[in-house]
């Protein structure tokens, strides 16, 4: 059994939007804390099943390296991944639902990773693991914020 792990947050945005810059692959350097992404594919028009996604997370060299593959696809709402690298090992979920509002477009986005493995550091670490993702997540919403109202 892995450790789980899930936030979900409200975007501002309609759900075409937030999936797009959530699977443009190599921008989620911008906002991911301390992160760096490399992708065979770039993102929501070519990736698919079988997209490899390689997530460096530390500070120069000293960090780990997370890769992935794309399980499955289902553009505007879900992509899960399989993380297989040498230490990371377990699943991960993008899932995104529109929500009604009258304004504009809102999208709830869920967050979600089961880690196998490592299970008493992972539970000594998950506190600050989900600090980092939060306010990770809370600054990609932000990337969608209007200058008007």
């Amino acid at each position: 059994m892995g450790v789980k792990f899930q936030i979900t947050i409200t975007i501002d945005a309609p759900i075409e939007k937030v999936w797009r810059k959530i699977v443009d692959w190599e921008s989620q350097g911008q906002w991911m804390a301390m992160t760096r992404v490399h992708a065979s594919h770039r993102g929501a028009d070519d990736s698919a099943v079988g997209t490899t996604i390689d997530a460096f997370t530390g500070i120069a060299k000293i960090g780990i390296l997370d890769r992935m593959q794309v399980t499955e696809w289902n553009p505007p709402e879900l992509c899960v991944v399989e993380h297989y690298g040498r230490v990371i090992k377990g699943v991960g979920i993008f899932r995104l639902r529109s929500m009604s509002d009258e304004v504009a477009g809102r999208t709830e986005f869920f967050w979600f990773e089961e880690i196998n493995g490592f299970r008493p550091l992972l539970l000594l670490l998950k506190p600050g693991i989900m600090v980092a993702v939060y306010f990770s997540l809370r600054k990609f919403a932000r990337t969608f914020a209007r200058k008007e109202r």
